[in-house]
């Protein structure tokens, strides 16, 4: 069974996609924010093994990467693309995923130069990568999209579709005739449309006004349209994390949150998550450590920051419950747009934050909370990751001096069921490659 709708967009070869939030950088080698690299994911297509390219693993230490000869990027580009990254003046938030190339701590303090990098050219469209260490995700870290390959001054755009118009509330692109793997048969043009009111996402479905439901922001009410033949669902790796400034509170937060709970009111639209890796593991154990509450608070309130946006707000509120319950004044502060929210100035004493790793292997995470802990723990995790030691990772990510896991989200969205193509790989990303409708 299918959802009644007025198809409007499959006559004139379109397709409307629904985003909860605008892009806010449209720059494959800066942007941080999901949304922007949802929709880059579309327009620049990095190295993807056995799609546009070869990656063969010479030693433990150096690899051969084959690019394809139709494919729109070269040896030069992506060395670029490297160097860009690890010039400390870009401002790059990517430069701490390629200390594990030969030399690049240096070159990015500038003790090296550029050209002492370990990436070096051995032809047109190949080019070899010498690690400082050895680590096993080398692939999925080559498959990013900030490593897209883009010159310093001009961006390549070389994914199956182009960039063609950006409003305020509304992105058109339009079909690339030059990506490498190019089909007659794509859609002609794929419409990002900002939709910020949820209550509305299932009504603009039905009358045709979007294709595509957002898929980070499905409502729990429109969950008995999963049987349908419209409802899609897959992993995405996107974590509800919250960050707390006092140690004591957070770990009664971590204690007596009611993950389960909520995610059964939710219906599924997230999952309860007690450690920063989603690893299983015995969290009975991990909640008994927890040490009780029996803090002083001060007379002023707790700051409480978050983007306001589904279920955000519906997790928020369990927040303030638990503060109530031990009578702890608080002044919530929300943000209607994430752009806000990620330039605020101010350092909330309690901020729910939206984590998604850089690439698809765990240590991706591992990276960017290590630095959270003392340099004891930093060295006990380090050991335990270069040793594939997943229990004892488990028991010492449940929690760092700041952040604790509170769930995992899910992608889940409606699409027109003649629409065939619309795919999204392990980070939720897209790949429009093959995207036409029956």
């Amino acid at each position: 069974m299918k959802i009644e709708r007025i198809s409007k967009n499959r006559a004139v070869n379109r397709v409307y996609v629904e985003i909860d939030s605008m892009p806010i950088s449209l720059n494959p080698l800066l942007a941080n924010d999901y949304i922007s690299k949802f929709i880059l994911s579309t327009m620049y297509e990095p190295l993807i093994k056995d799609k546009n390219c070869s990656i063969q693993k010479l030693d433990d230490l150096t690899y051969i990467i084959e690019i394809h000869q139709d494919f729109l990027g070269d040896s030069l580009l992506f060395l670029k693309t490297i160097q860009f990254h690890l010039n400390k003046e870009n401002s790059s938030p990517y430069f701490k995923e390629l200390i594990c190339f030969k030399n690049a701590l240096a070159v990015y303090k500038k003790q090296l130069s550029p050209d002492q990098i370990g990436v070096s050219i051995v032809n047109h469209k190949t080019f070899k990568v010498t690690l400082e260490y050895k680590i096993d995700y080398l692939v999925e870290l080559i498959q990013s999209i900030f490593l897209a390959p883009v010159n310093t001054t001009t961006l390549t755009e070389n994914g199956p579709y182009k960039l063609f118009s950006h409003e305020p509330n509304h992105i058109v692109l339009i079909r690339n005739m030059d990506y490498f793997n190019f089909v007659d048969s794509l859609v002609a043009e794929v419409h990002f449309i900002l939709n910020t009111n949820i209550n509305n996402s299932l009504s603009l479905y039905e009358i045709g006004e979007i294709d595509i439901t957002c898929n980070t922001q499905f409502s729990h009410k429109n969950t008995h349209l999963m049987n349908f033949e419209d409802f899609c669902q897959s992993e995405l790796n996107l974590f509800f994390l919250l960050k707390v400034k006092n140690r004591s509170l957070l770990e009664f937060i971590y204690k007596e949150f009611p993950r389960e709970k909520i995610a059964k009111q939710l219906k599924g639209v997230v999952t309860p998550l007690y450690n920063l890796l989603d690893f299983q593991s015995d969290t009975g154990n991990i909640k008994s450590n927890v040490k009780d509450f029996d803090m002083l608070l001060a007379e002023e309130k707790l700051n409480l920051s978050f983007a306001n946006f589904y279920p955000n707000n519906l997790i928020i509120k369990e927040i303030e419950w638990l503060l109530t319950k031990k009578d702890i004044s608080f002044v919530r502060c929300s943000f209607e747009d994430f752009e806000s929210f990620l330039s605020t100035k101010e350092n909330p004493d309690i901020e729910l934050s939206l984590v998604m790793p850089t690439y698809a292997h765990y240590s991706s995470l591992i990276k960017t909370f290590i630095y959270d802990y003392s340099i004891e723990l930093q060295k006990e995790i380090i050991d335990a990751m270069n040793n594939n030691k997943f229990q004892k990772l488990a028991h010492l990510l449940c929690m760092t001096q700041h952040y604790i896991p509170l769930f995992k989200g899910k992608s889940m969205y409606l699409k027109e069921p003649s629409l065939k193509g619309f795919h999204m790989n392990e980070l939720g990303l897209l790949d429009l490659s093959k995207l036409t409708y029956l």
